[in-house]
């Protein structure tokens, strides 16, 4: 359509079916635009919205523009932008199903062709591996539409749980494959990681129209608030791997090898089952009371050791 402005203010009165030919689309298509166009300008009065002859258009099927002369010339992006677009074109790739991908592919062709060999290398988008039966299935569900069952473990509460969901579409985040979907069990819209997603079945059950609005992810997956429970921990080399897998907000890197971090977690319960699954390798620096709670049950799980 940014092409399509240039070029009919260079062939005044050029028929549509004229125009559907060089853009290899139908002529609907090109009265479609067109209607579209006529809310797009430099401002939202008469004269700063580009116009087209109506009368023209709809009786003798001939295009006349007006008002379009803030754009002279088809669109034009620098090579860092056009790779920019490519990067983020081949990560959705990643996360997309269907006719989605036909959709990407075209555009990554074009922007591929037109950077052409200014770019030295090739660049790849390389997300954390999950199932391929998992996510076969996921995609497969969002094609056809139907409702999944999940078994989904749940690394904030540290459990496993069986539910139903409708799922709404694919995305990713920090590298990481998420499902958006309508949660039977918590009636309400809910993500889930597909790299934690154990099993995936899909059911007979067509996947319902939940009247939702999508998440904004623009500020971010993860959003922690005031009340959102967090430790001051010292990750040793063998718990650097926490900061890759759970919310952690990176403070110091010492050298010798430990990380000091801020660790998040849904509960002070689950922070300290954290910490004591990771005994030796994480310390609690603050709260002081988590790190009395550890050491404690850290007691007690020893003394059950002695008793035997």
């Amino acid at each position: 359509m940014l092409a399509l402005v240039p070029y009919l203010q260079a062939h005044g009165g050029i028929p549509v079916n004229d125009v559907a030919a060089e853009f290899g689309v139908t002529p609907k298509q090109i009265r479609d635009d067109l209607r579209l166009l006529m809310y797009t300008g430099t401002g939202e009065y008469a004269g700063e919205l580009i116009d087209f002859d109506l009368t023209a258009l709809e009786d003798d099927g001939v295009v006349h523009i007006h008002d379009a002369e803030f754009m002279t010339r088809p669109l034009r992006i620098s090579t860092r932008e056009g790779v920019a677009l490519i990067v983020a074109l081949r990560t959705l790739r990643a996360s997309a199903s269907g006719s989605e991908l036909t959709v990407i592919d075209s555009a990554l062709s074009k922007l591929e062709s037109a950077v052409g060999d200014t770019v030295s290398a090739p660049v790849d988008v390389l997300l954390d591996e999950v199932d391929p039966t998992i996510h076969s299935t996921v995609v497969h569900a969002l094609a056809q539409g139907k409702r999944l069952e999940l078994t989904y473990a749940t690394a904030s509460r540290d459990e496993q749980t069986d539910r139903q969901v409708d799922p709404r579409r694919l995305f990713t985040e920090q590298g990481k494959l998420d499902l958006e979907a309508w949660c039977l069990k918590a009636e309400d819209l809910r993500f889930f990681r597909l790299d934690r997603i154990l099993a995936a079945e899909l059911t007979s059950f067509d996947a319902e129209d939940h009247e939702v609005d999508p998440r904004d992810l623009s500020a971010g997956f993860f959003t922690v608030g005031e009340a959102t429970p967090y430790a001051l921990v010292d990750l040793h080399p063998r718990a650097h791997w926490l900061t890759e897998y759970y919310q952690v907000d990176l403070l110091e890197q010492r050298e010798d090898g430990v990380w000091r971090a801020r660790l998040y977690g849904a509960d002070w319960a689950w922070l300290r089952r954290l910490v004591l699954r990771n005994a030796g390798s994480v310390s609690v620096v603050e709260p002081a009371e988590l790190a009395a709670d550890v050491s404690s049950q850290a007691a007690i799980a020893l003394r059950a050791y002695d008793v035997q």
